[in-house]
């Protein structure tokens, strides 16, 4: 049975130990916070370990893979102290908050022999799936441009948590990387990106310091195009994205959890998520939180939802598979090899600059 050990006991740490728990031949063996009380409460119960320091988690001879949910900016000493262990390592996303980082993170997994996984949670979603499918069968023809928007609003918060500093989260940009990554891995690494962003309404007491509405236009390798827009600064908010093709196009729409394939056979409808209750799920939970979208951010503690902890599940299992046997389960090839964490954060850094000096900037593929 391959133990496991969880760095950083919050929201997302919760949800992958609750995960472990019926996950067959998975068991939690140790897991460490900063707050050690925090500690001992997440394995109280579980017969789990809970670790003062990284370093004896790390060396921890029951714990064989190390997932790390700590804050984005917390990574990568936790990743490279468990390869150096020779743990493999789950990272959540977005593994780093620079490419430099991203690739010593990368690189110590692969001096040690041991996995590092990508935790980008979109791809386990069934329409995300369906939609890869679709494309890859050839029903819309060659690709030519992807359009995602993933917009809301959120209002002045009882406390600024760390999802809204930049220093920790990278804001916007990096924590809600999701549809970078699907640019990246249905069209691949972007050739050039240019970026826009600004704070424009989240000013003073319950407000974080990060861009509240970003735009990204992006060149595709093969001539095609990409654009992103995101933010809280819309009181429209929208979540989707859009393949076109040359002879169909794709819709994938989060907000109303269905997938729409239109070609010139006629028009065909998807779900989402896993089954009828989960897309409901979904649906209710974009207009529960549709006037204050802050309500949302993830806490400890907070009650997760079904479709949720689904991918979260489907997404622990493939890393599971890579740590008991060797082998990569099919759609995990990119999560596995380092492409999909090296794609997205060249993205992402490369926006970042595009904002900063006001001009495009060319992405290199190596």
């Amino acid at each position: 049975m391959a133990g496991y050990g969880i760095i950083g006991c919050g929201y997302a740490g919760g949800i992958h130990a609750d995960n472990l728990a019926g996950l067959p031949g998975a068991r939690l063996a140790a897991a460490f916070d900063l707050d050690y009380e925090r500690s001992k409460a997440f394995v109280r119960d579980t017969g789990a370990y809970a670790a003062p320091t990284i370093e004896e988690l790390c060396s921890n001879r029951e714990v064989e893979a190390v997932i790390i949910t700590t804050p984005n900016n917390s990574h990568v000493t936790p990743a490279i102290l468990a390869a150096e262990a020779g743990k493999h390592v789950f990272c959540e996303k977005p593994v780093a908050l620079s490419l430099k980082d991203t690739k010593e993170m990368l690189d110590a997994a692969e001096k040690a022999g041991v996995h590092f996984f990508a935790a980008h949670t979109t791809n386990f979603i069934r329409g995300v799936q369906t939609a890869k499918a679709l494309l890859a069968a050839g029903e819309i023809g060659e690709l030519l441009m992807i359009e995602a928007v993933h917009t809301d609003w959120a209002g002045p918060q009882k406390t600024i948590g760390w999802k809204q500093m930049k220093e920790i989260s990278g804001g916007h940009l990096y924590h809600h990387m999701h549809e970078v990554d699907l640019i990246c891995q249905l069209g691949g690494l972007p050739a050039s990106v240019y970026a826009k962003g600004k704070n424009l309404v989240h000013h003073g007491e319950g407000c974080g310091d990060e861009e509240d509405a970003i735009f990204l236009n992006m060149e595709l390798q093969g001539g095609g195009f990409a654009s992103l827009t995101i933010g809280s600064a819309f009181r429209l908010g929208d979540h989707f994205v859009k393949l076109q093709g040359k002879t169909g196009g794709i819709l994938m729409d989060f907000k109303n959890s269905f997938v729409r394939l239109e070609n010139d056979r006629g028009e065909t409808l998807y779900p989402m998520q896993e089954n009828e209750a989960e897309d409901e799920e979904r649906r209710s939970g974009y207009r529960k939180n549709r006037t204050d979208a802050g309500r949302g951010f993830g806490k400890p503690g907070m009650k997760t939802s079904s479709w949720m902890r689904s991918i979260f599940y489907k997404e622990l299992m493939c890393f599971d598979e890579a740590v008991r046997t060797g082998n990569t389960a099919p759609g995990c090839e990119t999560l596995l090899d380092g492409s999909a964490a090296l794609n997205c954060v060249k993205v992402l850094d490369g926006a970042r600059e595009s904002m900063a000096v006001g001009l495009p900037v060319r992405l290199e593929a190596r």
